[in-house]
């Protein structure tokens, strides 16, 4: 990360109030993907595109890292490999609702995770954004956020977690209860 969490949100909340959302787009890499479409919720691995009038914000993820991010970048660009393919359906398809309206409220979670810095194994620690919740003018939310979860057999996932490096959460009917790591 080139800039400070700090100096990224900023940037990121200065997009975010520049007017009307302007699109939405869900992306994903496999062919299977939850979508609990009755709750709100989609659980996807590749990313997520919010367009505005001054800028974009992605969550997605990074192949270079090799984890989720937030940045003001298209997530063909975050993603940086051309195996993508645009989400579109009836459900998704829903969210044009947040089109034209305006975000009155950002929040960010981040948090601290260790990675290996290069070839000598050596760690290093970095703040790292988990999740973005948006509310619009009409009240509504949307949240985003990294997450790992439990997955049983004919269950639906549960007892999420925040993690940089497994899946994508989002969620429009309620904001899901999720669990810091460590």
């Amino acid at each position: 990360m080139t800039e400070s969490i700090d100096e990224l949100k900023q940037t990121l909340k200065s997009i975010i109030l520049s007017g009307p959302l302007k699109e939405i787009n869900f992306y994903q890499v496999n062919d299977n993907f939850f979508e609990l479409s009755n709750e709100g919720i989609w659980i996807i691995d590749a990313g997520i595109e919010l367009k505005f009038p001054s800028g974009i914000i992605s969550t997605a993820w990074n192949s270079k890292l090799e984890c989720y991010v937030m940045e003001n970048k298209s997530v063909e660009t975050i993603y940086g490999q051309d195996n993508l393919h645009q989400l579109d359906n009836k459900n998704i398809s829903e969210l044009k609702k947040y089109v034209g309206l305006n975000v009155v409220n950002s929040s960010f979670k981040s948090m601290e995770f260790e990675y290996v810095v290069d070839y000598t194994m050596r760690m290093e620690k970095e703040e790292r954004f988990v999740e973005l919740i948006l509310e619009f003018q009409n009240k509504s939310k949307i949240q985003i956020a990294f997450i790992h979860y439990t997955l049983e057999e004919n269950r639906r996932p549960s007892n999420f977690s925040f993690s940089i490096i497994t899946e994508l959460l989002i969620s429009t009917e309620k904001i899901v209860e999720i669990k810091n790591v460590g």
